[in-house]
């Protein structure tokens, strides 16, 4: 456990010094123009943070998630905050899956170039407009043609298109209506966007006011060949690995809210201390200061907790349900905890907190997309707790 605290700290260090390159008016002139970061992906590339979980044997180096969550915590905890890391995020999320349920021949293909940032592999299209969360719905369809799939359809919110060259599409190979269950008929496929996108794929962006400088994109998908070893998984059970990997983003996304939630409350007390509003007190001496601060905090502490626990229960590879709800849980806290903080902070810090230039409106822009706009993705969560925690009867689909 000491060695790898050790490695971790180094991982940090490593990223670290490539974050630290890219300062606030770099971010806000990337936010500002709406320009995706390709100079900090790229940067990241070269020092090998795309690999930081892939085996040995294929390039990488062969840890684990709670490095990952090391290396989308240092993102995160910069002028760029949680946008930053989502500019690169999908790319750890998506070799977690190629790594368990790609075939070795695509394996061997794919993932030393990834491992060396020669290919990005950062998209994961899954939502599409009229299912949204509820996934066993989606209509995407590919049909099966010789050693090839052949799929169509609509994908809606998927990001970082336009700067990957590999990306995650979820398709129906069994209709809704003729799936012995619902959560059956659902595959997962491997994409190579160079070959698709242009000719298979139309890319319209989703202007978002968000995390203006990740693209956020709809894709019209016509007839794209997909080769049968590009499958990842079983056909047909495709939903499983989205539900047992959606715990794994879970995981990662809560460590770069507590990192984005952490560095906003230090930006705020930093302002607080040298903000002095009655002469000769800092506005930072007021408890109604403190107290907000304090409080969002000691909730970002707790998202931290169980953000590691977390990342223990998938790691030692515990039962499904203990891992569901330390994930669900993590991510509940751990996102709200950051709105929270970011909020807190932009209070502090009174009209500066929003301008642009000061980076906390960044933060808090990236927060509220995390703590789930329109509360969706909360409410889900709450649902998973009371049903499968509580075993309370459930309130909503079949």
């Amino acid at each position: 456990m000491i060695r790898r605290a050790e490695t971790i700290e180094l991982i940090r260090r490593s990223v670290r010094a490539v974050v630290d390159k890219y300062g606030s008016r770099y971010w806000f002139e990337k936010d500002e123009r709406r320009e995706y970061p390709v100079e900090f992906v790229e940067d990241l590339a070269t020092h090998g943070v795309f690999g930081v979980n892939i085996p040995e044997e294929y390039g990488g180096a062969g840890y684990g998630l709670f490095e990952a969550a090391a290396v989308l915590e240092e993102i995160a905890a910069s002028p760029g905050g949680m946008a930053a890391s989502n500019a690169v995020h999908a790319a750890l999320f998506n070799n977690h899956i190629l790594v368990k349920y790609g075939r070795p021949e695509v394996k061997e293909r794919y993932l030393p170039d990834i491992a060396r940032g020669r290919l990005k592999f950062q998209v994961y299209a899954v939502t599409e407009p009229q299912a949204g969360f509820n996934t066993v719905r989606i209509s995407a369809f590919a049909r099966k043609e010789g050693d090839y799939y052949v799929v169509t359809g609509t994908k809606t919110f998927i990001s970082r298109v336009k700067y990957s060259n590999l990306g995650i599409l979820a398709a129906r190979t069994t209709p809704l209506e003729k799936a012995p269950r619902r959560s059956l008929g659902i595959t997962l496929f491997l994409v190579d966007l160079d070959k698709a996108v242009g000719k298979y794929i139309k890319v319209e962006e989703v202007p978002n006011n968000l995390r203006r400088f990740v693209d956020t994109n709809t894709l019209y998908i016509e007839e794209l060949p997909v080769p049968e070893d590009h499958v990842l998984g079983e056909v047909d059970r495709g939903f499983y690995i989205l539900m047992e990997e959606s715990n794994t983003e879970r995981a990662l996304m809560s460590a770069q809210c507590v990192a984005s939630g952490r560095w906003v409350i230090r930006k705020a007390v930093e302002y607080a201390k040298q903000r002095v509003v009655f002469p000769p007190d800092p506005i930072a001496k007021y408890q109604g200061i403190q107290f907000p601060l304090a409080d969002a905090w000691m909730r970002l502490e707790a998202g931290d907790l169980l953000k590691q626990r977390a990342l223990e229960a998938i790691e030692r590879g515990e039962d499904r349900k203990v891992i569901g709800y330390y994930a669900n849980t993590a991510k509940y806290i751990a996102c709200e905890a950051c709105y929270q903080a970011a909020r807190t902070a932009m209070w502090t810090m009174g009209g500066y907190g929003y301008s642009a230039e000061m980076d906390v409106e960044r933060h808090w822009r990236a927060a509220e997309l995390s703590a789930g706009v329109g509360q969706i993705s909360p409410h889900m969560i709450l649902n998973y707790v009371a049903t499968q925690v509580l075993g309370m009867p459930r309130s909503y689909g079949e």
